[in-house]
């Protein structure tokens, strides 16, 4: 559920483009994506980008082959008037405007007439920009942890080297870049001929390579692959240079591993690997270089899943669970990154779920099977969860989809007919089994609607990996599982609430007033009991906090009901945004935030089975539930209501609906919709932080105030922040209790040196470091 880490520049721009376009709400995505550029700096880089990024658009004179044109030529992009050009109805178009400001969308009546037709898209769409909300400068993004987060240094020599270099840092492996302070002479060395890059451009476009060389640096390239990889361009041509890279050997193989790094950025030599002829088929050793062996295997693996539809379904679990283990390999293949092998990847999530959707939840009581899922079971949930976010638009999302449900059906079905037994068991009473949820001193409650058990597991994972200390336990949901019936119970209002005489919109009633217990009644009753009650964006704890806090957020039901299983796409954008608002609690001043909610959820493509049920029976029906009317008798198990165990509710056999075509439905008996998490998160431990706050020199010493929350750090001054052994001082300094010390610099030789000043933990952890000038004034 997470962006791959970037191996290029351009690998770490088009995760950036595309966490640019995540729309929380999940309603209405955006028109378009707008990159504003108001000094042309990433100009170079946009022909390279746009063989990755076929929906990449540019403000320029009208060339529509080349996908420029002028604003008019892309409203008509966006709009998509020119369905020949335009990209696909569900692909987002992204215009990059070279030249123009966000203030001058910005403007209004003020902005450039023949730019305003775009201003509109600023609302319809989105804007590619830091957090800060200023547009991402070269400089910028390469430094940013959002971006690459790579040294820079920051003088104006390394700035012009750097966007010289631009357009041939593009294909250069980031992880080359890291681990040192990247200056001029490192940008400039990029400009310096690359006989493997040049290799690759002529194998991937060699028509349009030899145009753009003149006769001198034609020959030149000629002479350097003689030498280097032993192969006469005139000579063998393209099919001698496929032939070698598919055999390897000596140099071609530092060929083959720079392809890998970004594949994408030489497109043609896919195609050229078709055309190579292997010398010995059986000895050749890396299979992996065979783009049409990775096709063969594609459509072989194809039939396979189609054929796994017809078997029985542990047969079926075992099937997928072998392919898996043939297949996983191919992964790792180049072709996966050129997305050629699309079901070898959906096999990494389905035989996760082969896997656990073989195995039976266990307990004798529902107590018991509710532990065995909290424990286990909803990794069955996470898998097909995980199956069907990563599936693309194309073809093979319909066979991969059918294999999930032929998975995971039977299974949810089991579990949920066993559960559904548990439940009804002789002398069995599912409401002491809910507990309900009360305010704490110095804790916020924060109420996530519909956060399923196994979504509440990733967000733990991510707020683990935020330094948060976080407990997950489980709660059973009120009958039926709807936000009307659970909500009050999951609030520390629920015990102003009572039942009524009936059930039609299963809400209970506020007692004092006999008004039913809608959320703002709800928010009322805990504010008049001293609990803080938190907007969205409020954060901060009340002056007193007696009574704890209260704030809801999240949309994860909404989205259900309004997405079905399109809602697998926005779960990643929901937990973050979760992570977040806790994160934001917590900073607040809220010694603790304990994460409630009211329901799970069932989710089944293709819609779970319908489930006849008389209108003349109940009084109300949902997807999931109904209230039984009087002493009506329905052939379908019945549940006590909560609130008023006198009156009861219907609820489908299984995973059925009332409703047809349901994909995404709740208020029923299953483990999803019963068993909830529960989640208390706090802050780690404090870790030590440090901010160089001053620096000043007189003569050759220099003078550093120091803030920070510990006692014991050491400040250096060194060549390279990151290599203490580039240090110009005899030895590094501590901090001492007012903040400040003192280095000198023994030899004048490092006068006016670009240098860094370092503060570093005992164990040697840089905590911070700001650039100087040796023997100047900061």
């Amino acid at each position: 559920m997470s962006d791959t880490a970037p191996r290029t520049l351009v690998d770490a721009i088009d995760v950036s483009l595309k966490r640019a376009l995540r729309t929380p709400d999940g309603v209405a995505p955006p028109t378009a994506l707008l990159w504003t550029d108001t000094d042309g700096q990433w100009a170079p880089l946009i022909p390279t980008l746009q063989k990755v990024l076929p929906q990449l658009y540019v403000l320029s004179a009208y060339a529509p082959e080349d996908r420029h044109g002028p604003v008019i030529w892309l409203r008509c992009i966006v709009e998509r008037s020119l369905p020949e050009v335009s990209p696909p109805p569900d692909v987002v178009p992204i215009l990059y405007l070279p030249k123009v400001s966000r203030q001058d969308l910005r403007a209004g009546g003020d902005c450039p007439a023949d730019l305003r037709p775009l201003i509109e898209l600023q609302y319809r769409g989105a804007v590619w920009h830091q957090r800060n909300g200023r547009e991402w400068t070269v400089e910028a993004f390469l430094t940013s942890e959002d971006g690459v987060g790579l040294d820079v240094a920051k003088d104006n020599r390394t700035r012009d080297a750097m966007l010289r270099a631009l357009a041939l840092l593009a294909p250069e492996p980031i992880a080359g870049l890291r681990g040192r302070r990247l200056e001029a002479d490192d940008f400039d060395r990029l400009a310096i001929g690359d006989p493997v890059r040049d290799l690759l451009s002529w194998m991937s476009d060699n028509e349009g390579f030899e145009s753009r060389c003149d006769p001198t640096r034609w020959a030149t390239f000629k002479d350097i692959c003689w030498r280097e990889f032993g192969l006469d361009p005139d000579e063998d041509g393209i099919q001698g240079a496929a032939d070698a890279l598919l055999h390897g050997g000596g140099k071609w193989d530092d060929v083959w591993r720079r392809f890998c790094d970004a594949p994408r950025l030489y497109p043609g030599v896919s195609t050229v690997l078709r055309q190579a002829r292997p010398r010995d088929l059986l000895g050749l050793a890396d299979h992996s270089r065979r783009p049409g062996l990775n096709e063969e295997r594609e459509d072989k693996l194809r039939k396979e899943l189609e054929a796994a539809l017809s078997l029985p379904h542990g047969q079926a679990c075992d099937s997928i669970v072998a392919l898996d283990a043939e297949h996983k390999e191919r992964r790792s293949w180049v072709w996966a990154q050129l997305g050629e092998s699309p079901y070898a990847i959906a096999l990494e999530p389905l035989g996760k779920l082969a896997k656990v959707a073989k195995v039976p939840l266990g307990g004798i009581t529902a107590e018991a099977m509710a532990a065995d899922y909290a424990a286990q079971g909803w990794q069955c949930d996470r898998a097909a969860i995980d199956a069907l976010s990563r599936l693309r638009q194309g073809g093979e999302s319909v066979l991969v989809t059918k294999v999930v449900r032929a998975l995971y059906q039977p299974w949810l079905d089991r579990t949920a007919r066993r559960f559904q037994e548990l439940m009804s068991a002789p002398g069995m009473d599912p409401r002491k089994l809910t507990a309900s949820v009360s305010a704490e001193r110095d804790a916020c409650v924060l109420f996530a609607d519909g956060l399923r058990f196994d979504v509440g597991a990733v967000l733990q994972e991510r707020l683990e990996a935020r330094g948060f200390r976080v407990r997950m336990s489980h709660r059973i949901a009120p009958i039926p599982t709807v936000t009307a019936t659970a909500k009050p119970v999951a609030s520390p209002a629920h015990g102003s609430c009572s039942g009524r005489t009936d059930t039609e919109d299963f809400a209970p009633i506020i007692t004092t007033s006999g008004q039913p217990a809608t959320a703002s009644r709800l928010r009322d009753a805990m504010a008049r009991a001293g609990t803080a009650i938190l907007d969205d964006d409020q954060a901060s704890m009340a002056v007193s906090s007696e009574g704890g806090g209260w704030t809801e957020t999240g949309k994860l039901d909404t989205l259900g009901h309004s997405l079905n299983a399109l809602l697998v796409r926005q779960i990643d954008s929901e937990v973050d945004a979760l992570v977040d608002r806790i994160s934001a609690l917590l900073t607040a001043g809220w010694s603790r935030v304990r994460v409630v909610t009211d329901h799970g959820w069932l989710l089944l493509p293709g819609g779970l089975p319908k489930v006849e049920l008389s209108p003349h029976l109940v009084a109300t029906k949902w997807s999931r539930c109904a209230a039984v009317k009087g002493g009506s008798t329905p052939d379908i198990p019945t549940y006590p209501w909560y609130w008023n165990p006198i009156l009861r509710i219907a609820s489908p056999p299984g995973i059925g609906a009332f409703v047809a075509n349901t994909e995404y439905a709740h208020g029923g008996v299953s483990l999803q919709e019963c068993v909830i998490p529960e989640l208390i998160v706090e802050r780690g431990e404090a870790a030590v932080a440090a901010t160089i706050t001053g620096i000043s020199w007189r003569g050759m010493r220099c003078r550093v105030t120091v803030e920070s929350n510990a006692a014991g750090l050491q400040v250096d001054l060194r060549l390279n922040w990151k290599q203490a052994a580039s240090s110009i001082v005899a030895a590094a300094k501590e901090v001492g209790p007012n903040g400040e010390t003192s280095l000198a610099v023994a030899d004048d030789k490092h006068e006016g040196a670009a240098a860094s000043v370092v503060v570093s933990d005992a164990s040697g952890r840089v905590l911070d470091y700001k650039p100087t000038t040796v023997g100047e004034d900061a």
